[in-house]
């Protein structure tokens, strides 16, 4: 890996070496630990990386910690729900006195269940709200029921994945309940929204190398002016805003976390000129990547 690249963590046993956490996880792709465990030796604060597996936190007590998503903070109130997916830029602050859990897996985890994560789970998505405020009624639920999958995990049996498996799954339905209630959404979904989560899917995996809503369209086997009116009867957004956005997200990372120059970043982005790449961000952002790097 190049050094100016944001760091990438593929399993959660590296992420913990690499904050000098002393727990390990048995398990190649599922841990779940209390946030207290971190014990003092532990770094409090960690520069912006990239993981390759999904993250839930609840806590109980946030004091001054921080936690930053892509370039946004994360606003931790009392009794917040937050989610990290594999492939943002996630960095933190910890206040010593934190409190809650952390439950970390891989979609491996449950791939035998849930084959299409995102699709069951929509709140897993990139482009999703990434922390919920919860009542102190469903604090205490999800407390006691990753308090109850931490007692399971610290006890191997022959049982134990396929127990935790279903105990995770029943925790993110949990979890979809009180993100529809955020969103106030209905229970099934029209052929309109299915269309919208299918695309949104599709340009959180092609953005870098597909830009055309035409080719987003094929995909999903509409035409692209019937892409393009049913995201924006949706979201307000055409088609072609929903893919730039995405990009201008990843740009702004890479320009505010890593230590590549311009053309790098503009190459690595798919843009044939970093030229063509500097025209782009200005029209987005209204500054240039240079002057965005400044700030």
């Amino acid at each position: 890996m190049n050094k100016a690249d944001i760091p990438v963590f593929e399993n959660t046993n590296d992420l913990h070496e690499a904050i000098g956490f002393a727990h390990r996880s048995h398990m190649p792709n599922f841990d779940v630990f209390p946030v207290e465990d971190m014990e003092a030796s532990s770094r409090r604060c960690m520069p912006p990386y990239r993981q390759g597996f999904y993250q839930i936190g609840l806590l109980n007590y946030t004091g001054k910690s921080q936690l930053n998503l892509n370039t946004d903070t994360l606003e931790l109130n009392e009794f917040p729900l937050w989610f990290v997916v594999p492939g943002q830029v996630f960095s933190w602050f910890r206040d010593e006195k934190m409190s809650g859990y952390y439950v970390m897996f891989r979609k491996e985890f449950l791939i035998n269940t849930f084959p299409d994560l995102q699709k069951d789970f929509p709140f897993l998505k990139m482009s999703e709200n990434n922390v919920l405020m919860l009542t102190k009624e469903e604090h205490e639920s999800l407390y006691f029921d990753m308090e109850r999958m931490h007692s399971v995990f610290k006890n191997p049996h022959p049982y134990q994945e396929k127990m935790l498996e279903g105990m995770l799954g029943s925790l993110l339905y949990f979890c979809k309940a009180i993100h529809e209630r955020h969103k106030t959404t209905e229970n099934h979904l029209s052929r309109s929204q299915i269309i919208a989560n299918q695309f949104e899917a599709l340009v959180d995996k092609m953005y870098v190398d597909t830009k055309n809503v035409s080719d987003y369209a094929e995909e999903l086997n509409i035409t692209p002016n019937y892409l393009t009116t049913t995201i924006k009867k949706l979201t307000g957004k055409s088609a072609k805003d929903i893919i730039q956005e995405r990009l201008l997200m990843e740009s702004k990372s890479l320009l505010k976390y890593s230590g590549l120059d311009i053309a790098e970043i503009a190459y690595r982005l798919n843009f044939q000129e970093p030229t063509h790449f500097t025209r782009f961000f200005k029209n987005l952002s209204g500054v240039t990547p240079n002057q965005f790097r400044r700030m």
